[in-house]
């Protein structure tokens, strides 16, 4: 080759890493993956120091059910199951520990809408006789599930009751 030209030296691309400095659409997008996870924590948590929390007011129902199972006091099954209704109520709405017959049947029913409310107002009045005619099991199965759904959060959307924040009371 002649020598008639420039002498030109090989291009050396210089040294940079791949990872910094990013571009500020991959900042953004790890900021928002952290916010995320920060996110998905807080609400685990929370979600389960409510179970938590649900588990031990439930604590009570299943040391009764236990507790007649050694004893077979059904009256004494029908007082602390009906004390635990009361208790839940009573954090729910507080004017409900005043209420009888068809207004607590409402109240009940207001705070578990699809929930059959009959076995709890027969507690209610169940706990006052001598003698006490119940299925423990069906009733603590019943009370159970009403305390489940009564104790979910609820919350206030546009001026409508919805699930998540604590009813005023």
């Amino acid at each position: 080759m002649p020598d008639n030209g420039p002498a030109l030296r090989d291009i050396h691309v210089p040294q940079v890493s791949m990872w910094w400095p990013l571009a500020p659409g991959w900042w953004f997008l790890l900021a928002l993956l952290a916010a995320l996870a920060v996110g998905l924590v807080i609400f685990l948590r929370r979600r389960g120091a409510w179970r938590r929390h649900v588990e031990a007011t439930l604590s009570s129902l299943r040391e009764a059910v236990a507790r007649h199972a050694v004893d077979g006091d059904t009256l004494a099954f029908a007082a602390a199951a009906s004390e635990l209704v009361r208790r839940v109520a009573r954090s729910r709405d507080a004017g409900s520990v005043t209420k009888s017959g068809q207004a607590w049947r409402d109240a009940l029913a207001a705070m578990a809408p699809k929930r059959d409310v009959d076995a709890l107002v027969a507690l209610d009045a169940a706990k006052f006789r001598r003698r006490v005619d119940l299925d423990v099991a069906a009733t603590a199965r019943d009370v159970e599930a009403w305390v489940r759904v009564a104790m979910k959060p609820r919350t206030i959307v546009n001026g409508r009751l919805g699930r998540r924040a604590h009813v005023a009371a």
